[in-house]
């Protein structure tokens, strides 16, 4: 029993992280590590890629093979940078950060499905981008992720 003395005792902890959000954290970091590697060797070989569609095309011309090789790109550099964001910020309890994981892994799922589509088949590194983004949804949608996080919004 404290005394009057005696200092407050120290503030209860935060909640451990639940397997859930731990899951969720390390696939979106997995996923943007794949992800922003991708877009790094791909702008790294970018005149290569070019040549290549050039060559390989059917009367495709330099600048369509160009635009080609931008618009892979962007997309998915730009879902890595908003992964690698969810990735970082969720274990800070930060809700935004959950529904931004949430709103990049389901669009990946949806650019996979798409490309598995187009081509006609999937590829290993399709399954792999399937698997994991689906996890990671299935991850952040989980009940204890969401008594873990606090809500985005309060009742006013």
């Amino acid at each position: 029993m404290p005394n009057a003395q005696s200092p407050d005792p120290a503030p209860s902890p935060r909640p451990p992280m639940p397997p859930s959000v731990r899951v969720a954290v390390i696939v979106m970091g997995i996923l943007a590590a794949l992800l922003l590697t991708n877009a790094a060797l791909l702008w790294y070989s970018y005149d290569d890629a070019v040549a290549r569609l050039v060559r390989d095309g059917a009367d495709v011309s330099r600048s369509e093979a160009s635009q080609f090789v931008i618009m892979s790109l962007v997309p998915y550099l730009a879902i890595g940078l908003l992964l690698a964001l969810a990735a970082v910020f969720l274990p800070r309890r930060q809700p935004w950060a959950r529904w931004l994981g949430l709103a990049a892994s389901g669009l990946l799922v949806l650019l996979s499905l798409m490309s598995a589509l187009t081509l006609g088949g999937v590829t290993i590194s399709l399954l792999l981008l399937l698997v994991l983004s689906a996890s990671a949804v299935a991850s952040l949608l989980a009940r204890t992720t969401g008594a873990w996080v606090p809500k985005l919004r309060t009742p006013a």
